[in-house]
């Protein structure tokens, strides 16, 4: 038992370090370093798991660092299609889609119907 819990807190001592990499980065330079330290104590470390995300993040290395260039990720994208799938799903009662457009316009557009008369 002593030694399970040696290991989870060593697990989640590696995964705290990896979010503080990614969290306190200011810089490509910075993260870069962080990271090649955070993937070289991965591959000497025991757990498989952890030597996988290692061996994921050296990988795909260009694409992760490209997110402290420009800092700008695509949630508010996904937030508004999740949004727009679910318009579709109340939708289906609908007898003529071209309303669609319409529905998507009233439910994201975030528009003051209070101001507005007949």
């Amino acid at each position: 038992m002593r030694k399970q819990r040696v290991r989870t807190g060593r697990a989640c001592r590696m995964r705290e370090t990896l979010q503080d990499i990614h969290a306190t980065s200011t810089s490509r330079m910075q993260a870069e370093a962080g990271f090649r330290t955070w993937c070289s104590w991965m591959m000497r470390s025991r757990p498989e798991p952890m030597k996988t995300l290692a061996r994921r993040i050296r990988r795909h290395w260009r694409d992760i660092l490209t997110c402290f260039d420009h800092r700008c990720t695509n949630a508010i994208l996904e937030g508004l299609n999740g949004i727009i799938q679910h318009v579709r799903t109340r939708a289906r009662g609908l007898r003529n889609m071209d309303h669609f457009p319409t529905m998507i316009h009233l439910t994201c557009g975030k528009l003051d119907l209070a101001t507005v008369t007949i």
